[in-house]
């Protein structure tokens, strides 16, 4: 079965990502993944409901947050952030993803904070108008284990419940909020934050992807082409870089292949990836900076009822170019699957 087709969109969200362009361009290409079981067919279809517009808290002290949900690649994840402003008028934000993981057969979570930088993993499940979330929260004073829950009242407002799980006692209650939508976006937004402009000290090893998009293109064996174009966001305040990738079109809105999350595990104390493909595939590892300065990345990818190794590697070319190789793993073999170099692209001149 040929199945590198995805790993351009990981090579560090560039590489994996074009062969995921190419797939099924080529006669003897098979799909890299069996169709879901009915029962699993939509296992996202729940979360539709929190699209579109923004959802609005304002907390007995008057200040306020905001979220916006956005659709992750395929729609297989989706993507919550929110910002709001302390007492004193200090800009904060959080990330979540939520997303269906082929190999747990689950809808995983992951929450990025930037209180205790906190780091939440765990899962979250749809019942009619309840949604529970259960999961562990790593801070810096250790791991909490926590559950969210959500009841709406119509399409347009929940109250969410935040507990703690506190030993022999059961859940504690910490705090409850109601979320009321609002179809249109708020002006005055904080996002253009001036908190932590760069990365921090852990991710500044990814300093030299940011400010720029890399496009790679080329021809693989039998003579298809590929052209993928990646970007890396710095999002401020809770330390992680998000990368996108896509497959530009002549017509119409280019194809978004791959999102790639990372960030310090404040658990582990490792640089952990999270990417998500559009066909569904998980890939989950840590990131090292190997000798002489390249970049590797050590994946698990769970691509439906399979589940593959991967190492990734990154290379900055004397030129100027990303040299990104990728490889698969059968115990100690390796096998070279792609080999390409990603280029910066030059701003366009308005």
């Amino acid at each position: 079965m040929r199945h590198h087709h995805i790993f351009i969109a990981l090579s560090l969200i560039a590489a994996l990502s074009a062969c995921t362009a190419r797939r099924g361009k080529s006669p003897d290409a098979k799909p890299a993944q069996s169709p879901a079981p009915a029962e699993v067919a939509d296992p996202m279809a729940s979360f539709a409901r929190m699209i579109p517009g923004e959802w609005r808290v304002t907390f007995q002290s008057g200040t306020s947050m905001f979220q916006t949900w956005h659709w992750g690649p395929g729609k297989h994840s989706m993507r919550r952030m929110t910002d709001g402003a302390g007492a004193g008028g200090e800009p904060w934000r959080a990330l979540e993803v939520v997303y269906w993981h082929p190999g747990r057969k689950q809808v995983c979570l992951l929450g990025l904070s930037p209180f205790g930088r906190g780091v939440s993993e765990g899962t979250i499940k749809f019942e009619g108008e309840t949604a529970d979330a259960v999961f562990d929260l790593y801070q810096t004073g250790g791991r909490r284990k926590m559950v969210l829950r959500w009841n709406f009242d119509g399409p347009d407002k929940y109250r969410e419940k935040l507990l703690e799980a506190t030993g022999p006692t059961g859940l504690t209650p910490l705090a409850e909020w109601d979320h009321i939508r609002s179809k249109t976006l708020t002006a005055t937004r904080p996002r253009t934050v001036e908190v932590s402009p760069k990365p921090s000290k852990r991710l500044k090893v990814l300093e030299a992807f940011l400010g720029h998009t890399w496009e790679a293109r080329g021809d693989e064996a039998t003579g298809n082409a590929f052209h993928v174009q990646s970007t890396f966001e710095w999002v401020p305040l809770i330390n992680a870089i998000y990368a996108r990738v896509l497959a530009p079109s002549k017509d119409g809105e280019p194809r978004h292949l791959l999102d790639a999350y990372f960030y310090h595990h404040t658990g582990t104390d490792a640089l952990r990836c999270l990417a998500l493909s559009n066909r569904g595939g998980v890939y989950e590892g840590d990131l090292t900076v190997l000798d002489g300065g390249a970049l590797q990345l050590d994946l698990k990818g769970y691509e439906g009822d399979r589940v593959v190794p991967h190492i990734v590697r990154f290379d900055f070319e004397p030129d100027g170019t990303l040299r990104d190789r990728v490889w698969s793993l059968k115990g100690t073999e390796r096998t070279l699957m792609l080999d390409v170099h990603h280029k910066k692209l030059e701003p366009k001149e308005d």
